[in-house]
């Protein structure tokens, strides 16, 4: 193959890297919202005593089993809502589609270590979403991967 063609070639897997990297930031950032409108539908109830510091109490530190049944379904309501990782993931995915944008890399241990936390969340909690999140770590693992071999092609290919 031709030098025309090998740059021809590595153009078009630099643009699939970066739809993997790009398509993954925004498969985050709507699997956060569905996660957080599909969980808030329920913590919509819980709202006026979370505003009223409902959930400032000491009460919070004693062992599950004897804490108040309301104040548990509060608790689970805001730990699935706000204090979930759904507005984190979120950011994150915002921040990878924003590195996209410029070009900049994507940390490879950002998809690894989502991997890591996705598969033990998995294997602790079915049916759960979590394992929603296994293809979108996994571009991202891929990409990184491509960009490396990329690299290599690249520092190897005469000038």
């Amino acid at each position: 193959m031709d030098n025309v063609g090998k740059g021809r070639r590595a153009r078009t897997q630099a643009q699939r890297i970066a739809a993997m990297i790009r398509w993954s930031g925004i498969a985050m950032v709507a699997l956060g919202i569905l996660h957080m409108i599909v969980l808030g539908i329920d913590a919509v109830a819980e709202i006026p005593g979370w505003l009223g510091l409902e959930l400032w109490t000491a009460e919070h530190w004693q062992p599950l089993r004897a804490q108040r049944l309301e104040l548990l379904a509060s608790n689970a309501a805001f730990w699935s809502t706000v204090g979930s990782f759904a507005l984190p993931l979120i950011m994150i995915g915002a921040v990878v589609i924003w590195l996209d944008n410029r070009q900049l890399p994507v940390p490879a241990f950002l998809g690894w270590s989502l991997l890591a936390w996705i598969v033990v969340a998995s294997l602790m909690i079915e049916v759960s979403g979590f394992p929603l999140g296994i293809p979108i770590a996994t571009c991202l693992i891929l990409a990184q991967g491509g960009k490396r071999a990329l690299r290599r092609l690249h520092s190897h290919s005469p000038r």
